[in-house]
């Protein structure tokens, strides 16, 4: 079940049973009323009715000779002069002897059941009781009459059927109510509902979307409540996947590109080693070709070992454990200028050394190899007879490191490859120079372990 139907019944459940509860709650206590009422009415009258025929009895039980067709008379007459005063409509008057034989009835219908109200035995106080006749329901008030001495059972009887049959119209009327209020609301309600979850349904689509390939999608914002919060996060979360996905795709791309140059690189040695051993393998001997098809050979063997060996040190650099202590950097600038010495003279270059006293924690090794291989790559760019500037200076707990030279540069569109393994910007410079499109990325990985940053610009 979708969320907006679950609103839907649920909101709609909840209010007929509450609007139905509350009805019939003050229909059934309009009812109540009324009939508290029509039995306090009746009550009253029954009481009037009493003390009329006991006045009278009190008149005439000296003066005149009690018997049957005597109090019939009082009665009649009794009974007449009070309907004059009284909605004559609904109201009757039944009086019994103590034996339950009809003295004077006026009441059109037959009951035939049981009269409680007649069976216990009676006083002055008065008794009730409303049963159904038929169709009719009737309020009976009885109690016990004295007249001349004689006991009689005097039961005032009034029709209450209206009382019973509002009720009832009451009932229909909330029905009908309840019939269009239930539709009203259940137009209202599914309006809302579809209006509310809205974004909802925007942010299912939206995800299906992006579940799809597309990790641009995002989803417009609409409010500013917990769905509005709801529509944020899940444009940072889009955002987020979208990042992880560039930087996978990214990784992909340059691990494609390792294997593609590792290949290459490794093939190109191979294939001479199995051109020149296949050489030997089929020519006659000769001393002067065959000392030369092995120095072949022997020049290759050593270039796959030194390719083994710079992919060992790439390798290893991402799982080495630094041990660092505080060293001088004027010393290591030092120190490698001597390791270089021979390059440079090889060239006619000048390194220019610009070195600010200062310490720094590193891992010594390490950063000889990241200098080394800066300056080695300066120098196969530099033309004869340039300079090449290393300077170095502590900013607080950092320690920056900069190499300039007067080189053939980088093109702008490979600035952001140098740092992959095998990658080189000129093929044949690098061949030349006996380069394996290593170096840079080694450099990389060992700022990566000092928590470093790595940089290059250039001017073509």
């Amino acid at each position: 079940m979708k969320l907006w139907q679950k609103i839907f019944l649920g909101s709609f459940i909840l209010f007929e049973m509450i609007f139905n509860i509350i009805a019939l709650y003050l229909v059934q206590y309009n009812f109540n009323q009324n009939l508290v009422k029509e039995v306090e009415r009746g009550l009253t009258e029954h009481y009037l009715l009493y003390s009329t025929l006991k006045s009278n009895d009190e008149l005439y039980r000296d003066q005149f000779q009690y018997n049957q067709s005597f109090i019939l008379g009082i009665l009649g007459s009794t009974f007449k002069d009070y309907t004059r005063y009284l909605d004559q409509k609904g109201f009757y008057l039944e009086v019994l002897n103590e034996n339950n034989q009809v003295i004077y009835r006026n009441f059109p219908l037959e009951f035939t059941g049981q009269r409680e109200e007649l069976q216990v035995p009676l006083n002055e106080n008065r008794r009730y009781i409303i049963r159904d006749v038929g169709t009719q329901s009737f309020l009976y008030v009885t109690n016990m009459l004295s007249l001349a001495k004689e006991n009689y059972k005097l039961t005032y009887i009034r029709d209450i059927s209206e009382v019973y049959q509002a009720r009832v119209e009451q009932y229909q009327l909330l029905l009908k109510i309840n019939l269009v209020t239930a539709l009203i609301l259940a137009l209202g309600l599914y309006l809302l509902t579809q209006y509310w979850t809205r974004p909802i349904s925007q942010l299912t689509e939206s995800a299906r979307k992006i579940a799809g390939g597309d990790y641009r999608e995002r989803v417009k914002i609409t409010a500013s409540d917990e769905i509005g919060v709801l529509e944020e996060a899940f444009n940072s979360m889009s955002s987020a996947v979208e990042t992880k996905v560039e930087e996978l795709e990214k990784n992909s791309a340059m691990k494609q590109r390792f294997i593609e140059n590792l290949t290459h690189e490794i093939k190109t040695p191979l294939t001479s080693i199995i051109g020149y051993a296949d050489f030997l393998r089929t020519t006659k001997y000769q001393e002067k070709i065959f000392l030369n098809a092995l120095d072949h050979i022997y020049q290759e063997g050593k270039r796959l070992e030194r390719l083994s060996f710079k992919l060992m040190d790439l390798i290893l650099l991402g799982k080495q454990e630094l041990v660092l202590q505080r060293e001088s950097i004027p010393e290591i600038c030092r120190e490698v200028k001597e390791i270089l010495n021979t390059k440079l003279k090889a060239k006619n270059l000048t390194l220019c050394l610009d070195v600010r006293p200062c310490e720094a924690r590193i891992e010594k090794d390490l950063i000889v190899v990241l200098l080394s291989n800066l300056i080695g790559n300066s120098i196969k760019a530099s033309t004869e007879n340039s300079a090449i500037n290393l300077r170095t200076f502590c900013d607080g707990q950092k320690l920056l490191i900069q190499v300039e030279d007067a080189g053939v540069g980088i093109p702008e569109k490979d600035l952001n490859k140098v740092f992959e393994p095998f990658f080189m910007a000129d093929k044949s410079r690098s061949e030349a120079n006996d380069g394996y499109g290593l170096g840079l990325a080694i450099c990389s990985e060992i700022v990566r372990i000092h928590q470093g940053e790595i940089n290059i610009s250039s001017v073509s």
